[in-house]
């Protein structure tokens, strides 16, 4: 029991913060929404909708009439499938499948570390810091598939460490590799860049033959999702993935201001000016940049120690494979700060902190060792530069993870007073009616109506007249018109004014101290004319069920 103990204490003691920090994140969110959980981002109100009428009635989309690949993270919403094939529908549904998920990405990284012969006091450390920093219980409390995207993460660069040695390796290795990768896949489709980094470190180490097998097979789910997507009126990749990418197409004009993104912006600075991350007016470029700043600094410090890192006689294997190991999280995350998304939330890049993390504290624990048998001793001065150095490039991951402590209540009440309530009032007041929104995740899971995404994620008609450039005022009037809308709930800030004055609009919802939303104001709109009245007069009584400090205001209604 001593030696069990002594062994796996890094594990059980993480486990045990994690868990204290998850009972405080709880207790927070519960308390700004009268205790009521909710999650601090409507995107999650999007997998459980798709998971429920997929489990429920076979359709694959927001609604239960028509396919639409709204879901960025095809995997957890299968997951969540099942659990709602089972009759499992709590609201806590989503929390405790990524508490089980961090608890696993928590064990995969401590067999990582123990590949590497981390002793316990360093793994331990690197646990603790690996849930600070990423931050796991802010990305639990999200309800997100980012937790299962970092677990199956960490799984392909423990599973890669197979091809970073001459000697051949077992088919069942390769297969599992091949599989884990496949599924990290549908996790989250950045896993491909990730892949790239494994590809890589198979090519040079000429595994011609087993990463071939690796390259091929992995990508075999995504091809099966794709296809199934195609031949149900939907695109090879998810609507939300394809508007993201769509402005890299668009002619040489288009293309040449993303190159200046990717190389200047992204690269260079990590994304726009930094700004007061605890200014909530400005909080989403904040998050985006120290989000992005976060992960420059990583492109910094992960080449940095590779390049001192020196081998001797007695660890030259050992330090080459650390080396590449390192070098596989840095491909992955060169790539997604180049072509895609960090910030909101902190959780698009949540699972590169978590490999970067991983990796950084073996190269450090090898350089500290080999600080220990340099012949060469260090002056007082060189050792304070040395640090200071190492605390400027580190400073953004501890200022990120608590950016993301500080936000994470506040952006669940938000996601409470409008988005949710957004959905309760459709639920009590219209039932199997047309409804335009925009942000459709609660109020396609809390209702029974048909949600018309106006933003294209949640419907195909949409997502292809922005792909194809026929978006436009007269072209969301016309969808409107021939799908039967009856009334709309939207930001007005999103749309062109010259589609929202051919409808009567009726009140808005105003939150206050907005760090999450689209918006800080919802207006609701009546898209039918003769709707206004009937609308106006359920907003009003649905009034007293909106939380206190929802401001409400009613516009005349044009006879």
């Amino acid at each position: 029991m001593k030696y069990y103990f002594q062994k796996h204490y890094p594990v059980i003691a993480t486990l045990l913060f994690l868990t204290v920090m998850l009972a405080i994140a709880c207790r927070q969110v519960l308390t700004q929404t009268g205790g009521h959980f909710c999650y601090p981002l409507d995107d999650t109100f999007i997998h459980m909708a798709i998971a429920k009428n997929f489990a429920l009635h076979g359709i694959w989309g927001i609604n239960a009439q028509e396919f639409s690949a709204a879901s960025s993270s095809p995997l957890y919403t299968l997951v969540l499938a099942v659990f709602f094939k089972a009759g499992i529908s709590s609201i806590w549904m989503p929390f405790f499948i990524n508490v089980v998920f961090a608890f696993l990405l928590v064990y995969m990284t401590d067999l990582l570390l123990q590949r590497f012969s981390l002793p316990a006091p360093a793994r331990c450390l690197t646990l603790l810091a690996l849930v600070i920093l990423v931050p796991v219980p802010v990305m639990v409390a999200s309800g997100m598939e980012h937790m299962m995207h970092a677990f199956l993460a960490m799984c392909m660069l423990y599973l890669s460490v197979g091809l970073l040695q001459t000697a051949n390796t077992t088919r069942s290795h390769i297969l599992l590799l091949s599989l884990v990768a496949g599924l990290a896949i549908l996790a989250r489709f950045e896993s491909l860049f990730l892949l790239a980094g494994v590809v890589l470190a198979g090519i040079y180490n000429r595994r011609w033959q087993q990463t071939a097998v690796v390259l091929t097979l992995s990508l075999v789910p995504l091809i099966i999702f794709g296809y199934i997507s195609v031949q149900h009126g939907g695109y090879f990749l998810p609507n939300s993935v394809l508007l993201k990418a769509s402005r890299l197409t668009g002619g040489g004009s288009q293309l040449m201001s993303s190159l200046q993104e990717i190389l200047i912006y992204k690269l260079l600075y990590g994304n726009n000016t930094m700004v007061n991350i605890f200014t909530n007016r400005y909080y989403p470029e904040g998050s985006s940049s120290l989000s992005g700043t976060t992960v420059v600094r990583l492109l910094l410090i992960i080449p940095a120690l590779i390049l001192i890192l020196r081998p001797n006689a007695d660890n030259v294997n050992t330090i080459g494979k650390v080396k590449q190991l390192a070098c596989i999280p840095l491909v992955n995350t060169f790539l997604h700060m180049a072509l895609a998304a960090v910030g909101w939330l902190f959780r698009y890049e949540a699972y590169l902190i978590a490999l970067d993390v991983a990796v950084v504290a073996v190269l450090l624990y090898y350089f500290i060792l080999q600080l220990r048998n340099a012949a060469r001793k260090y002056s007082l001065l060189e050792k304070a530069v040395g640090v200071f150095l190492l605390l400027f490039l580190c400073a953004p991951l501890p200022f990120r993870a608590l950016g993301a402590f500080h936000n994470l209540p506040a952006a669940a009440r938000n996601i409470y007073e409008q988005q949710y309530q957004m959905g309760s009032f459709l639920q009590s007041n219209y039932k199997q009616t047309a409804i335009a929104a925009n942000d459709v995740g609660a109020v396609s899971y809390l209702s029974d109506n048909r949600i018309l995404d106006l933003w294209g994620l949640g419907n195909n008609v949409v997502a292809a007249g922005k792909l194809h450039g026929q978006y436009s005022p007269e072209f969301l009037q016309q969808f409107s018109q021939q799908e039967k809308v009856k009334i709309a709930v939207v930001y007005d800030t999103w749309f062109d004014s010259k589609l929202l004055q051919q409808w009567t609009k009726v009140a808005s919802w105003k939150i206050s101290n907005n760090v999450i939303c689209g918006g800080d104001e919802v207006f609701f709109y009546a898209v039918d004319p003769a709707e206004a009245t009937t609308l106006h007069n359920k907003l009003i009584a649905y009034k007293q069920q909106l939380p206190a400090d929802v401001t409400v205001t009613y516009y005349p209604i044009q006879p």
